[in-house]
């Protein structure tokens, strides 16, 4: 995982909390978590925070962690992306 992608979980998380119509608060509750973790993490702070808080808060934003290869890009890839 490169620091893009966890700006990314960091947007999304900031987004999706503000679709649902969620304050920092509210969904630190429903996880179980204190609001400054919430705030932590969208602003893209992982030093102290655990894998598995992430994931909760993810998950009560309807996503999920997965793993993926990081190795080289297949040539359909490669492909697709200079098309």
């Amino acid at each position: 995982m490169n620091m893009n992608d966890l700006l990314l979980i960091s947007t999304l998380i900031k987004e999706l909390r503000k679709k649902n119509g969620w304050s920092q608060k509210k969904l630190a509750e429903m996880a179980g978590l204190d609001r400054t973790t919430v705030g932590t993490l969208e602003r893209n702070d992982y030093s102290d925070i655990g894998i598995r808080k992430v994931q909760r808060i993810l998950e009560l934003l309807g996503k999920k962690l997965t793993v993926a290869d990081a190795g080289l890009p297949t040539l359909d890839q490669l492909t697709r992306q200079s098309g």
